[in-house]
C-alpha cells in the first residue's frame, strides 16, 4: 500500500506524469469536453430512479444534464436551504457550490488540492459577486485552522474515495467542523462488498490505476465505518445504476475525441472497463445524508419512529439504520 500524508491528503501513485491524485487534476484536459464545463462528478437520470413514483416517465438526459440533475437531487435531500452554511469538500471546479449558492442562495466555501481546480473558482466566483462563494486550495484530511469553522452542512462528491485507506480519520476531521444538527450529504465512488473488496486485475487497471486509487471500500464497509465513527443515516441511496449510465455516456465522447489517459490508454476504453467492472460488483457509487444525532426532523419525518424502509436498488428513505432496524 502507497504511503499516504494524512497532512497534505497526498501519496505517491506514479501514473504515466502523474505522480499523484493532485497531478491528476491540475493535468487532466479531457473533463471540460466529455463531462462538462467545470464539472468533474457523475450523473443522476430520473428514468433510472427509484427515488420518485414517476420517475420512470422522465425522459433520459444526456451525461450534462444529469450532472446538473445530481447536484439538484443532493440538494433536495439534504434540504440545503439559504440559512446554511455549506462546506465543500473536494470542490472540483465549482460545478457543485455554484448550482448551491445560486438554487439556495446559502453561503459555500469550497476547499480542494488541485491549484488548476481552485483558480477556475475563484475565477467564477469574482465575476459573480452576488454569490456567497469562498474558494481555498487546501486538504480536507487536515482543514485550515481559519476555516475550521462550524458548518451546517458538509458536501462531497466523488471526493471522499481518493481517502479511503483511512475514512476513519476523514469522517472524524469532518466531524470537528459540523456545527450542532449539522448533516453531511455525500456522493461517493465504491469499491467492492465481495468479502475482502476482492477485485479483479482489469479493475485495478482501468480504474484504481487510473483515478490513483489505492482502497475502495464497498456499499456495507462504507456504511459500517460511518456509524462506528458516530454518524446515524438519515437518508442512503445506491447509485451503481447511474454510474453505469455516466460511464457509458463519457466512453462514447472520450472514444469520440480521442482523449488518452496518462499512460497512454484509451480513455474511452478505460471508461468502458468501468462500466464492465460497476456490472460486475467491483466497484459502486452512493449517496447519503448522515447526522450525529440519532433523531431529527427529516423530510417531515421524526426518524425515530421510521423503521427499515428499503426501496429499489437499495434506496433507505429517512432511514436513521440502513442495515437494518436495531
Amino acid at each position: 500500500m502507497r504511503q499516504m500524508s494524512i497532512k497534505s491528503g497526498l501519496r505517491a501513485s506514479q501514473v504515466g506524469d502523474e505522480a499523484n491524485q493532485k497531478d491528476y487534476y491540475d493535468k487532466a484536459v479531457h473533463y471540460d469536453t466529455c463531462w462538462g464545463l467545470d464539472n468533474i462528478h457523475t450523473g443522476y437520470y430520473p428514468h433510472l430512479s427509484a427515488h420518485f413514483p414517476s420517475s420512470s416517465d422522465y425522459a433520459p438526459l444526456e451525461f450534462k444534464q444529469a450532472a446538473f440533475t445530481l447536484n439538484g437531487h443532493m440538494i433536495n435531500v439534504g434540504r440545503i436551504n439559504r440559512n446554511d452554511t455549506v462546506l465543500d469538500v473536494g470542490c472540483g471546479k465549482g460545478h457543485g457550490p455554484v448550482q448551491i449558492a445560486r438554487q439556495t442562495g446559502a453561503k459555500v466555501v469550497g476547499i480542494d488540492i488541485g491549484t488548476s481546480n481552485i483558480v477556475r473558482c475563484k475565477e467564477y466566483a469574482a465575476q459573480n459577486p452576488e454569490l456567497d462563494l469562498t474558494y481555498e486550495e487546501a486538504s480536507f484530511t487536515d482543514i485550515p485552522a481559519h476555516l475550521k469553522n462550524k458548518y451546517s452542512v458538509i458536501f462531497a462528491q466523488l471526493a471522499i474515495n481518493h481517502y479511503h485507506t483511512d475514512l476513519h480519520s476523514v469522517f472524524e476531521e469532518f466531524k470537528s467542523v459540523m456545527a450542532p444538527g449539522a448533516r453531511c450529504v455525500f456522493n461517493d465512488y465504491l469499491g467492492s462488498d465481495r468479502p475482502g473488496g476482492e477485485m479483479s486485475d482489469d479493475t485495478k487497471e482501468h480504474v484504481l490505476k487510473r483515478l490513483h486509487f489505492d482502497v475502495l471500500h464497498g456499499h456495507r464497509e462504507w456504511r459500517r465505518i460511518a456509524e462506528d465513527c458516530g454518524f446515524y443515516f438519515q437518508y442512503y441511496e445506491n447509485l451503481d445504476d447511474h454510474m453505469v449510465q455516466s460511464y457509458k455516456d463519457l466512453s462514447h465522447t472520450a472514444y469520440q475525441n480521442g482523449f488518452k489517459s496518462a499512460d497512454g490508454a484509451e480513455l474511452g476504453k478505460n471508461y468502458a472497463e468501468t462500466v464492465e467492472a460497476i456490472m460486475r460488483g467491483e466497484i459502486g457509487m452512493n449517496l447519503a445524508v448522515m447526522t450525529l444525532e440519532p433523531r431529527v426532523y427529516f423530510n417531515g419525518v421524526d426518524t425515530k419512529d421510521m423503521n427499515d424502509m428499503r426501496g429499489p436498488h437499495g434506496t433507505y428513505h429517512n432511514c436513521a439504520y440502513p442495515l437494518g432496524p436495531k
